[in-house]
């Protein structure tokens, strides 16, 4: 069987007929997805040069219109075909926490995933509560490359004040997938713990953001 075929949406249908989607291989599905789109010619290069560019069909998500022009050549096209990521990408989404009480890190750090996992920057991001650890706001505070030396807990506590609020949690993602804290991560967060001390102002948690993961300083006991 020629790449060609394999990617021929009738010889899938068949597939999905006999065994179900649930085996066909990222490849078939990826293609499938294409042949609404493209020549089945068409369709076996741009599976190759999917995943050669990306790991797996997660980083689908990261890709833009633009992204998919550049596959496509037709814009058109391309903005469908995020249409239908963006449709995906919601329907996997957890239920939002909206202005909700924040009873442990666990719930803080997936309603936090669903925010910050598809960033290809590092992003800081503020959660701020009251004295009943009720999200009173949150906020992306900061977007770049982070540590204590870029980030000044000034922009974070001005934040606070400016809607007084009691307790803050700050998270920012790992662009690579991996939550593992870093050297400035600590760092950051211990200048953070003390300026809140000294604000009157507590650091709740700082909570790191991975592919579908988290890691949490207050877990951890770090804070």
């Amino acid at each position: 069987m020629t790449l060609t075929n394999q990617f021929r949406a009738d010889y899938l249908e068949k597939q999905i007929k006999r065994y179900g989607a649930t085996k066909l291989s990222d490849r078939e599905l990826f293609g499938l997805l294409l042949s609404q789109f493209c020549a089945p010619r068409k369709v076996s290069q741009l599976t190759d040069q999917f995943f050669t560019e990306n790991f797996d069909l997660t980083h689908i998500s990261y890709l833009t219109a633009t992204d998919w022009e550049r596959y496509f050549n037709n814009q058109t096209k391309a903005i469908r075909m995020q249409v239908v990521c963006e449709f995906v990408k919601r329907c996997r989404q957890r239920p939002p926490l909206v202005l909700g009480q924040v009873g442990s890190s666990q719930m803080i750090g997936n309603h936090l995933i669903e925010k910050l996992k598809f960033n290809r920057q590092e992003v800081l991001y503020g959660v701020l509560l009251d004295t009943k650890n009720q999200i009173i706001h949150e906020k992306e505070i900061f977007k770049g490359t982070l540590d204590s030396a870029t980030v000044h807990p000034r922009e974070i506590f001005q934040l606070a004040i400016q809607f007084t609020a009691a307790r803050i949690i700050i998270a920012h993602n790992h662009p690579s997938g991996k939550p593992e804290p870093s050297k400035n991560d600590q760092l950051l967060t211990d200048r953070l713990v003390k300026c809140g001390e000294l604000l009157g102002i507590e650091l709740l948690d700082h909570i790191i953001i991975g592919k579908n993961n988290y890691f949490s300083f207050r877990e951890a006991q770090l804070i």
